[in-house]
């Protein structure tokens, strides 16, 4: 672990401070051999510290303050940094599980109750430049949220699954069909088999399953 960087994000002192020492005391401080740990406590921190310096991998704890911590692996995506990211939650949601594979920087999503040895063995095979977070971990996530109620968009097409989001957009059926350049009678009919897809009744439930899909719809954990 010499001369990796690992950056510790957590809004809460002792909780950052902890696994900072734990980790420092798994692999030594850098006179030893072991990683330069640093620390943030905020999205913004996080981000400055990121950007400043080389950072091999990040601690994010996914309920921050003022946002998530996957809104810091998002950012390590779109603005291409070397950064490999582990997610800390107290509750290993499957919308946390989807969303952190789909940044595609996030190697692993562990639970805090677990202890700290899922988190090292996390931190050195992102390091290693693998990951444990699979293609397999977030479509059995997917499917236990669709067991769980939430919309299951592989039932629609295209075109049904854009009205969907459009209803949920709060648009009327008039408001629709002037966009997708159709007949509010067209609107009506596709909502219809929409309903009958999903087995719902109408677009109330309906903009309430695509919400409870969007990251402002529900809680990450």
């Amino acid at each position: 672990m010499r001369d990796v960087v690992i950056l510790v994000v957590d809004d809460h002192e002792t909780v950052r401070l902890g696994v900072s020492a734990a980790l420092q005391h798994q692999w030594g401080d850098p006179s030893d051999g072991g990683p330069t740990i640093i620390q943030a406590d905020s999205v913004e921190a996080a981000l400055e510290a990121i950007r400043s310096r080389k950072v091999d991998l990040a601690v994010l704890d996914l309920r921050l303050a003022e946002g998530s911590g996957l809104q810091v692996a998002e950012i390590v995506r779109e603005e291409d940094h070397p950064t490999r990211c582990v997610v800390l939650t107290s509750v290993r949601s499957p919308k946390a599980v989807i969303r952190s594979f789909e940044t595609g920087v996030v190697v692993a999503v562990i639970e805090k109750s677990q202890g700290i040895s899922p988190l090292v063995e996390a931190i050195e095979v992102g390091i290693r430049g693998h990951s444990i977070l699979t293609a397999r971990d977030a479509e059995a996530a997917r499917r236990q949220l669709i067991q769980d109620g939430a919309l299951d968009r592989s039932l629609l097409n295209d075109k049904e699954n854009r009205y969907a989001d459009l209803v949920a957009d709060g648009l009327s059926d008039q408001d629709i069909a002037d966009q997708m350049f159709v007949a509010p009678t067209t609107v009506r009919n596709v909502l219809s088999k929409i309903y009958k897809k999903l087995g719902i009744e109408g677009r109330n439930k309906l903009s309430a399953l695509v919400w409870a899909e969007r990251p402002e719809g529900g809680a990450l954990q």
